[in-house]
Formats: C-alpha cells, structure tokens, sequence
C-alpha cells in the first residue's frame, strides 16, 4: 500500500531580482528519507535538480511553483503548491525599525548582520543593495548590528518573568561539542549547558529539577560531554528577564523597551523561535500537535502585546528548519529520548511550521501577522558541523558524521540570513 507524503509549502515565498532562490525539498518533505520517491518541481521558471528548485529571477512578477511527489509507479502520494513571489529592491519612503528576536540561533547575531548587510551595503557577496532608511534595533550587539538573541529561550522567555537558566563565571576547555550536555551539582540537580564561551557558560534547568542555582563549588559532568573536566563555579547569576520587561509596572511594555532605549518604535519585528520546544512537549507527554498548537498560544500572547504597543507594526515568523541529518543529535544527546529521534525532530519541524502558518492566515492575525517559510531554503545535508570518523572501530577508512544538532555552520547562518532578507526587501518596498 502507498504512504501518503505530506508536502507542506507556505502561500508564498519571497525572492528578489537578481538573487539566486533554491528550494530544498527535505524541507518541504516530510519523509524520513524523501530521496527514495520521484519528486517533481514544476514552474514556468528555474530548474527542477535531484535535491532542490532552483530560481534566479530577472524581473518582477509572481510565479506558480508545485511540488509533487511520485511513487516508483507514478502514483501520486503528495502535492503542494506556492506562489513565488518576486520583488525589486528598494529605499523604503520612511525610515523603518527592524527588532530581530530568537535563542541561540540569533545569539551571535550572525544571520541578522548579514540581513542587514545584504539589505544597506554596497559591497560583499553577494552584492548588497545600498539601501538606506532601515535601522535594525534590540539591546545585543555584534559588530554594529542591534537585536535580541539569548541561548535555550522559547517563546515564554520574552513575555515572562520566571527564570529557569544560570550564567556560571568559570575556566573551562568546553566546545561546541559539549553544547546541550548534561553536569550535576553537588546537590544531585541536573543542568543542560546552552551557551559556551572561554569564561562563561550558560545553563538551563533540565528536565524539571527545580533546586537552588549554586553559587559556588563544582559541576561533574553527568552525561554526554566530550570535554568532560570538572567545572569550577567562580561564580553565578540567574539569566537575565526578556528585555521587554518593565520594572516598574512589572509587565512586558514594548513601548518602555523602546523609550529605555531610544528606539523611535517597532515597525517589524521577525521571530526565530521554537527550536528548543522538544524536550519540552516529550517532559510535558504532548503529542507534537498538541505542542505546535500550545506554542501558537504563546506567539499569539507576544504578538498581542506588540500590536497593542505599536498596531502598526508587522510580526514576521521565521519557521523551524530542520536538524543535522547526519548524526548531529546523537554527537549532542546521546541516545535518550526524545533528542535521539531524528525523525521525530523533523515532524516537529513540519507541525510546527504548519501550525504557525496557519496561525498567520486567520483573519484577526492576517493582516499583520506573516508566516516565512525558513526550512525550504535551508540545506540542512551540508549546513552543520561535522568531523571525519572510523566507519567502525576495526577499520581505517572513515566516514563524514555529524557533531552537533541544531546550530548551523557559518554557511547555515548566511542560508537563514537569506530567507530573512528576501522577506525584508518586501517589506521595505511596501513601507
């Protein structure tokens, strides 16, 4: 009997003349391996290749792009269809306030630099469009480039006040091999390592324990670690409140945020939130629609409270993309559940990008609210690190495995960078 396939594709994607647009079908498939069917890009424009849709568009206009998915008889198992919507740069005719949000992806600022760089310089690969009235707010900063990012955060870290994550002073030799390992305190509390720097790490709560945040002693490693070395707490302090909390009337208050901080106001704000929810529904025992339709929830709570601050104000919601197909997870967590189902982090990825789609299209959020699709232009096969590996313990030839499981190469930053800015260069245009 033929499985059916899921084919999910947002109602549109953006592209821009003279950028090179690829559609990477594991990120619209939803198969364990979608290579094993016959998968068939259809479009009177671009090329239909054995991984990927490719487009580089030379003038405006709006084109119908379908994906289908064949079995070995040609049987159809699954169809999606999307409009490929192509925009020409230009200046917006007043200026506009971009506030990027996220977790560890967004932390270094990475993808937001090159957004920003893509969208104002003149210079770089590729070229960028010199455009000018567009500033880029948030308390972090990288290199000249504003924005908020902070490591395990989900979408309750920026309406809430609760902390459950610990910033320890210390000497240490980890990695980011050693990201989302596993370290006991000395009163039996478990704790997730997040962030990693050369003298600091970040630690979220893991699994539910509740105990005391140590201020001093030791940290044994408990599971997972490459570096494995004791870690010495100089010091700790609890994670910071979402910066748009207000001190004073004890609320989030997008309009303080931005008087605190000298930001005329919000007119976009794009979020990449999400990754970090798996475990979350697997502590919980939610199925990941029951999940998918929780965080909604909470993205509608956020959204609600920037549109009430500055109704204006667009809410543009990057999607998940999908994890190291390579062993990325198994390097990171092991062989525990739920981090050691790959396939089960790939739903994940698809629910939740349908749920948030579906979220942008209801009509008291339509018309303010947008949903960008990030997994279709993601190349998650080659945008993770990796380390060559024995095929087995007996053999001298080894194998590409992957060492990490949800945070990009540098490469896998510019691919999100990209989408962003394909998005932005349409809302400049309309502003």
């Amino acid at each position: 009997m033929n499985e059916k396939i899921r084919v999910i594709l947002p109602e549109k994607y953006d592209l821009v003349v003279g950028d090179t647009f690829q559609l990477f079908y594991k990120g619209v498939v939803e198969a364990p391996n979608p290579f094993i069917y016959d998968i068939l890009a259809v479009c009177e424009k671009g090329k239909n290749y054995p991984r990927y849709y490719e487009f580089l568009p030379e003038e405006e206009g709006e084109y119908k792009l379908s994906i289908s998915v064949f079995s070995n008889d040609k049987t159809l198992l699954g169809y999606g269809e999307t409009i490929l919507n192509v925009a020409l740069p230009k200046q917006p005719e007043n200026p506009v306030n971009i506030l990027c949000i996220g977790d560890s992806i967004t932390l270094s600022g990475e993808w937001v630099g090159e957004a920003k760089r893509r969208l104002m310089a003149s210079d770089g690969t590729p070229v960028g469009n010199g455009l000018e009235n567009i500033n880029f707010i948030g308390t972090c900063e990288n290199d000249g480039v504003l924005y908020e990012g902070y490591g395990g955060w989900r979408w309750e870290n920026y309406f809430s006040t609760v902390l459950d994550s610990m910033w320890v002073v210390c000497d240490n030799d980890k990695t980011y091999e050693d990201q989302h390992t596993l370290w006991q305190d000395e009163n039996g509390n478990l704790w997730e390592l997040e962030t990693i720097a050369a003298e600091y790490l970040k630690f979220n709560r893991y699994n539910q324990h509740s105990g005391k945040r140590p201020e001093s002693g030791i940290l044994k490693h408990y599971k997972n670690a490459v570096h494995q070395s004791d870690i010495i707490i100089q010091s700790s302090s609890d994670e910071r409140k979402s910066p748009f909390f207000d001190a004073n009337s004890k609320e989030i208050d997008f309009n303080t945020y931005c008087e605190r901080n000298g930001f005329e106001k919000i007119d976009a704000m794009y979020v990449l939130l999400g990754a970090n929810g798996l475990v979350e529904a697997y502590c919980a025992k939610l199925t990941t629609e029951e999940h998918c339709r929780d965080l909604v929830v909470k993205g509608k709570r956020l959204s609600d409270l920037l549109h009430k601050a500055f109704p204006s104000a667009k809410i543009k919601i990057l999607g998940l993309f999908l994890a190291s197909q390579n062993g990325g997870a198994g390097a990171n967590h092991g062989a525990e559940m739920p981090c050691c189902d790959d396939y089960g982090y790939t739903r994940y990825v698809f629910e939740y990008n349908k749920a948030f789609q579906e979220w942008a299209l209801e009509p008291e959020y339509k018309d303010f609210v947008e949903f960008v699709n990030v997994s279709g232009q993601f190349d998650s096969d080659y945008n993770f690190p990796s380390a060559e590996k024995p095929v087995n313990t007996r053999s001298k030839q080894t194998e590409i495995i992957g060492t990490n499981a949800v945070h990009p190469l540098y490469e896998g930053y510019m691919q999100i960078a990209d989408a962003a800015y394909r998005n932005m260069v349409h809302f400049c245009k309309e502003n």
